[in-house]
């Protein structure tokens, strides 16, 4: 599952009712579905899912790993002319795994 699709206001609360029916709308803020929380003193809040919100910052961090190496051409261009091989290579077992490289634990 994408934590990155469109995700859904559930509900919207104010925080006496979030506090009233806390229950009720921690189980409304699951998956994709948000509850917005809103305070006349604060700034709205949202109540998320934090299985989601632990997959998006996942998501997050794992994108912008792969901005760094597209950034790099020289690296991005090493890497496009291997995968062009890499197939090949498997079969004729010019590649190492992990274990091979690193030791076996």
């Amino acid at each position: 599952m994408l934590a990155t699709r469109e995700v859904t206001i559930r509900r919207r609360v104010s925080a006496t009712r979030l506090r009233g029916s806390l229950s009720k709308n921690l189980k409304a803020a699951s998956g994709r579905n948000l509850v917005l929380v809103e305070n006349r003193r604060q700034d709205p809040k949202y109540l998320v899912d934090k299985q989601w919100l632990d997959a998006l910052l996942r998501e997050r961090e794992s994108l912008l790993a792969t901005l760094e190496v597209l950034a790099d051409r020289e690296l991005t261009e090493r890497l496009l002319k291997t995968s062009q091989t890499v197939d090949q290579d498997l079969k004729a077992g010019r590649l190492r795994t992990m274990q091979d490289v690193f030791g076996r634990r």
